[in-house]
């Protein structure tokens, strides 16, 4: 360095120092997060101070994959993180963005739900042949057809496309199974997020436990109940008290019941339940309205070589042997009755303590049943007559009639 005799430094070599100062600073890297405050911002294009010797900006094209709602948001003297997608353009300038920022925040949170092993939500968008499109933040995730919980193994093209379609808009729990940040691909599963909640609320269910459950299947061994989250089995003999020859013949999907827990087999997933076990026994209500020598009206539930079993409109069942139903003159049970046949029939024994119950048809004379049968044909004729009473709106030309013609024939009969 020169000096002049007053020993101050040389302008010119001052000078170019400073200029030199200028070019020498840390250059931005593409994908660098770079803190700025905002110094303009317009609906097409925003201004930052970065902390570098030149200005960042973000372009329209970014700013239109922002909610309107951040986009009001952003304004002069707010700090926002950007991610550098041009350390230079063709003009020169530095080109960041907001959303890639954003996203890259949805990559982390990705990231740590896959280490953590935690379930997460996605809404789906869209579809595609392998798969759902969801919504992870500012991410679309991707969960393949066999990750799919209500997809069957074995469904149909057609089935597998009706059943993706019908998940559009809905909420899906999911665990992210798989994260590549640079190829932008982020894998989720719903079947994971099904099996976790299984096994945490298998840990929860003791046996013993009195729950509701919804039915959602039906075979011809038992009942399949949801019991918030899980699936447990009724087995067909503790659906009711009375004999059920189909589960379908007492429940039907989607109904409500209350079960009991009878045992719980974590490492197998399955649990029993019992409905038959929280019923009103029978057995008491039997004994409190029915006696030794008393007539009793009951339904066929079953038909044997050797008798016909009836149960009583409480659930107890009783059987009537082959050797009192001779009057009948039937060869066999099985041509004369049928399972869900009325039948009037006499108790002729009870053992309280076998809780056996024996029945007769030779006992009930024919008086008797010549009034129940009477009792039952007039029974079924109000029955008629009453929905005989009420006009089909198909019928009518205007449907608001059916309440001028049920109102006249609830007066005084002067009808025309």
């Amino acid at each position: 360095m020169t000096t002049d005799v007053n020993n101050q430094p040389n302008t010119d070599e001052q000078s170019f120092a400073d200029l030199l100062d200028g070019y020498m600073y840390e250059m931005p890297e593409r994908g660098q997060i770079l803190e700025g405050i905002i110094l303009e911002a317009k609906r097409d294009q925003i201004i930052l101070d970065v902390g570098l010797k030149r200005d960042a900006v973000v372009t329209r094209k970014d700013l239109e994959r922002l909610s309107e709602d951040m986009i009001n948001d952003l304004t002069p003297g707010k700090e926002v993180q950007t991610l550098v997608l041009q350390p230079y353009d063709g003009e020169g300038e530095l080109i960041v963005s907001i959303n890639k920022a954003l996203e890259l925040e949805d990559w982390g949170r990705a990231e740590s739900l896959l280490e953590t092993d935690e379930v997460t939500e996605g809404t789906v968008i869209d579809t595609n042949k392998g798969g759902l499109l969801v919504r992870f933040g500012r991410l679309t995730g991707f969960v393949p057809n066999s990750h799919i919980e209500s997809v069957p193994p074995a469904a149909s093209h057609g089935r597998l496309r009706e059943i993706k379609e019908g998940l559009i808009g809905e909420k899906l729990q999911l665990k992210v199974i798989q994260v590549e940040t640079k190829r932008n691909r982020l894998i989720l599963s719903e079947r994971a997020a099904r099996r976790m909640a299984r096994s945490e609320r298998l840990q929860e269910i003791e046996a013993g436990q009195i729950l509701m459950g919804r039915v959602v299947n039906l075979t011809d061994f038992g009942a399949f109940v949801d019991i918030g989250g899980v699936d447990g089995m009724i087995h067909i003999s503790n659906i009711d008290h009375r004999h059920v020859n189909h589960p379908s013949d007492v429940l039907a999907v989607g109904d409500e019941v209350e079960v009991r827990v009878d045992s719980v087999d974590i490492e197998r997933e399955r649990i029993a339940l019992n409905r038959k076990a929280i019923l009103p026994d029978p057995w008491d209500t039997f004994m409190i309205n029915h006696t030794v020598g008393s007539l009793m009206e009951g339904v066929v539930t079953n038909v044997v070589d050797f008798g016909v079993f009836v149960a009583a409109p409480g659930g107890a069942q009783g059987l009537v042997h082959t050797s009192r139903m001779a009057s009948l003159g039937a060869s066999t049970p099985r041509d004369m009755f049928r399972e869900g046949d009325d039948v009037l029939v006499r108790i002729v024994g009870i053992d309280a303590e076998q809780q056996h119950i024996e029945l007769s048809v030779d006992d009930v004379s024919l008086e008797e049943q010549e009034a129940w049968m009477y009792g039952k044909r007039e029974s079924e004729r109000e029955e008629i007559h009453y929905a005989d009473a009420i006009p089909d709106a198909s019928d009518l030309d205007d449907p608001e009639e059916i309440d001028d013609e049920v109102d006249a024939d609830d007066g005084d009969g002067d009808t025309e």
